[in-house]
């Protein structure tokens, strides 16, 4: 009998991998949303200072 070599990934390597990008994910997206605040208020500022110089 001819035996075929199986390649692939198995479940528990899947499912490492898809909670170590949850944790990523948990990580990025309040920085990325903190970032964007804070380029908003920044602009927001520049907006002030400008009207307020004239």
């Amino acid at each position: 009998m001819k035996q075929t070599k199986q390649t692939g990934f198995t479940l528990i390597e899947l499912i490492i991998v898809m909670v170590i990008l949850g944790i990523m994910a948990a990580v990025a997206v309040p920085r990325y949303l903190n970032s964007i605040a804070n380029a908003e208020e920044a602009a927001e500022n520049a907006v002030i200072s400008n009207i307020m110089a004239g």
